[in-house]
């Protein structure tokens, strides 16, 4: 195993880091299974990881109940355990994601769509791709990076410093570069204007500031509006896209879906809820795919009272 550049900063082997160097080292080891003993190995896990964590559990029966509300509690405790099942084998690939090399990441990854990106490429303009948290996004960016060559995407640096080398080695290592949240909208317009591929995630609930409420699978939710100003500040085209493990063969399908059209419209409210509304529909699609461990309506309109 080569060990990473980021990972090789002295301060990192302190022994308060040799657990997270044991956590590698098993990653690494998992990469070599056979697909299907670590689909399995991966399910299990998520099981575990919904048993042990009863914080996570009580946000996803929460977002679940807010946006499946027609469901039966049978259905939306399937979709549960799912989707914490599809966490636990994406968290278990992260070896092979971050450690295997183009041939092995691509071979896995089954891509529709790829067309909608070519001709944006093609054509000299600045692919602005849009999705979820979804358990394949990493798997679903890095491909983009290896066939766009490059890639800019903001991202929130973490407390801590071996996590954070970690996911910049595996993110950046096949030229896709990371910006930042606090660095604001100025290098994103900049890249897209050299048509650069710029990845956005417009999903987290980031509070009030600079937020307006859409509705998301029906609810009200704090969103940023800024995909319609960055398509139009740096003249580009948005593409929605979704990536998603499949845990009967281990691939990834990437979807891309066609430009959005008529897109941004100037109008910001309305601009935000169709971007919504184009997550929404991918995520329906297969809803265990979606990280609802997240508090999605932390934030709330004025008046209306937590639902966590």
């Amino acid at each position: 195993m080569t060990l990473p550049r980021p990972l090789r900063t002295p301060a990192l082997w302190h022994p308060r880091y040799w657990g997270l160097w044991l956590g590698i080292l098993l990653l690494w080891g998992i990469a070599w299974l056979p697909l299907r003993g670590r689909m399995g190995l991966g399910a299990w896990l998520g099981r575990q990881m919904m048993r042990r964590n009863a914080k996570r559990r009580r946000i996803v029966a929460i977002n679940l109940g807010l946006c499946f509300p027609d469901w039966t509690q049978a259905q939306r405790d399937a979709l549960a355990r799912q989707s914490f099942e599809r966490a636990g084998q994406a968290l278990l690939d992260q070896g092979y994601l971050w450690m295997r090399g183009k041939q092995a990441l691509t071979q896995r990854c089954q891509v529709h769509g790829e067309e909608h990106l070519r001709a944006v490429i093609a054509a000299g303009r600045a692919p602005l791709v849009v999705t979820g948290h979804v358990v394949g996004l990493d798997m679903g960016a890095v491909w983009l990076s290896i066939a766009c060559g490059d890639g800019l995407g903001p991202y929130n640096p973490t407390r801590k410093p071996f996590i954070d080398a970690w996911m910049t080695h595996g993110r950046t290592r096949f030229g896709a570069r990371l910006l930042p949240r606090e660095d604001g909208l100025r290098p994103l317009v900049k890249a897209l204007k050299a048509s650069t591929l710029v990845y956005y995630i417009p999903d987290e609930d980031l509070g009030r500031e600079h937020a307006l409420f859409a509705p998301f699978f029906g609810v009200p939710k704090a969103t940023v509006p800024m995909l319609g100003r960055l398509a139009r500040l740096g003249d580009a085209v948005v593409l929605p896209y979704i990536t998603r493990l499949d845990p009967a063969t281990g691939f990834y399908h990437i979807h891309i879906q066609p430009p959005l059209d008529d897109y941004p419209t100037g109008d910001m409210q309305a601009d935000t809820e169709r971007m919504n509304r184009v997550l929404e529909a991918m995520i329906r699609e297969d809803p265990a795919q979606y990280m609802w461990t997240f508090k999605l309506f932390k934030t709330r309109p004025e008046g209306e009272s937590t639902l966590y």
